[in-house]
């Protein structure tokens, strides 16, 4: 159970300084890969996308804005880890609007850490759970945790880099529907980065090539509006 917080990356946006010291302190001990933290919203987006946290732990009420926004604005720009929202209320609206912009789970403060920690290490688990899957194709095989793309019939396997597999994986989970261009440059590149779709159609070729070379499998299509994987592609997962 500890080897999932050993490999964790784990931010904390929260205006209290002695709980963030308490917190950053306790998750230490716990043996926590990477820990990193912000006081405002400014503060947040400065960081995290340098960052790149497994998990995000966020307080409602910030200086500068609140976690509702934060929450909202990164998943319009494609974050998908983890997010657990800390909140002084206890109300359901509270938690509703929560639940509405993103968040993975809150908690109501003051917390217990143990509780706290249950909850990281139950979303963590979720979340790479879904990593782990075994997506299926053409008569290929992705496995996203291993960053490869694999041919049962010829045992050939091709292995993927960063950016190839986080491409790939963003279409297998929207077939049969098409990616936009834009969607893609947001969830594989980041949030503040000027990405032009001239480097996006670079990897889409390499990986293009990458499954030409497994078989004959058409596994990527291009449409008017971005790109989907082929329309006669049945998919397992």
């Amino acid at each position: 159970m500890q080897e999932i917080l050993r490999t964790a990356r784990i931010m904390i946006v929260d205006d209290d300084d002695d709980l963030r010291h308490v917190l950053l302190t306790q998750l230490e001990r716990e043996g926590v890969a990477g820990l990193e933290q912000a006081d405002t919203m400014a503060a947040a987006f400065d960081k995290i996308d340098n960052f790149a946290p497994d998990i995000l732990i966020l307080d409602v009420q910030l200086p500068d804005g609140n976690g509702f926004h934060i929450c909202e604005r990164l998943r319009k720009q494609g974050f998908e880890k983890p997010i657990i929202m800390l909140t002084g209320q206890d109300g359901e609206q509270e938690i509703i609007k929560g639940l509405d912009t993103g968040a993975n789970d809150y908690l109501a403060k003051p917390m217990r850490f143990g509780e706290l920690l249950a909850r990281i290490r139950a979303q963590l688990r979720q979340h790479r759970a879904s990593d782990d899957a075994r997506f299926s194709a053409g008569g290929l095989d992705f496995i996203p945790a291993d960053k490869s793309l694999s041919c049962s019939q010829n045992q050939k396997t091709a292995t993927l880099t960063e950016k190839e597999t986080l491409i790939l994986k963003k279409l297998f989970r929207s077939w049969p529907e098409t990616v936009s261009r834009a969607s893609l440059l947001s969830q594989v590149w980041g949030y503040h980065n000027e990405v032009t779709t001239h480097t996006l159609e670079t990897h889409i070729y390499r990986l293009r090539q990458k499954i030409a070379r497994l078989g004959d499998a058409q596994l990527i299509e291009t449409t008017t509006s971005g790109y989907r994987l082929h329309k006669q592609t049945e998919t397992e997962s």
